[in-house]
């Protein structure tokens, strides 16, 4: 995995966020949103009093030493509201690992969760260096992906107790006709966990590696909501 950014220019969320116009919002009396409407277009920062933090774990575990270091990681995600519109929201994120920190952003979002992109936009680094692939192959194909991906009903345990949601599963090089070349990475299967009873919109995210016969994972990412630090009172 790459190290600590000092500032992420955040080229997967400008992609994602061109891409999202190409997915309509799902119509009002849909059952099941659209993978789309989940991830790009659900407004869930809106949501988010300004000068709260969300708060995330974060996980990378690798199986072999050739595949990169695995370490543990927490996210602060700062929101804020400009100050000419109280209506939109601006994401900051801070990253620690261990006494090292970096940052992430800003990013002015409106909808979806910019935390998600984040761990996203690593990952296309990742594998774009184990494959030694084209990122920007990689990114497009994931991000179609993500508009694209299977949406079920979820229930699952937030702060102590159960609650209703979305899961949004989807495997991007399982099919494509260049999975050959990146090996066991083509195996890569992504699942989130989205809830309005989470501040933010998204709980978890796990992206897992399965060696080629099955028996077990080659890498395992994780990234799951801790919880949110409110405003500081005036």
């Amino acid at each position: 995995m790459p190290p600590v950014p000092k500032r992420s220019p955040g080229s997967f969320l400008a992609a994602c966020l061109l891409g999202a116009g190409l997915f309509g919002l799902p119509a009002a009396s849909a059952a099941e949103p659209t993978a789309s409407a989940v991830f790009f277009e659900a407004p869930y920062l809106t949501k988010v009093a300004p000068g709260t933090t969300l708060n995330y774990a974060y996980k990378h575990v690798t199986s072999e030493a050739k595949l990169g270091e695995s370490f543990d990681e927490t996210l602060e995600m700062s929101v804020t509201a400009p100050p000419d519109d109280a209506s939109k929201r601006v994401a900051d994120v801070l990253i620690h690992r261990g006494d090292r920190e970096g940052e992430a952003g800003p990013f002015p979002t409106m909808n979806g969760n910019p935390i998600a992109l984040v761990l996203l936009e690593r990952d296309v680094k990742e594998m774009a260096q184990l494959s030694k692939g084209s990122p920007f192959y990689l990114r497009n194909r994931v991000r179609e992906h993500l508009g694209t991906g299977k949406v079920e009903p979820a229930r699952f345990s937030y702060d102590g107790r159960e609650v209703e949601g979305w899961k949004l599963s989807f495997a991007p090089f399982a099919e494509d006709p260049n999975k050959d070349k990146l090996q066991e990475l083509a195996g890569r299967r992504y699942e989130m966990l989205f809830s309005d009873a989470v501040p933010g919109g998204l709980y978890s995210v796990d992206v897992v590696t399965p060696k080629a016969d099955g028996a077990s994972n080659i890498i395992e990412t994780s990234l799951t909501f801790t919880g949110a630090t409110p405003p500081a009172a005036k």
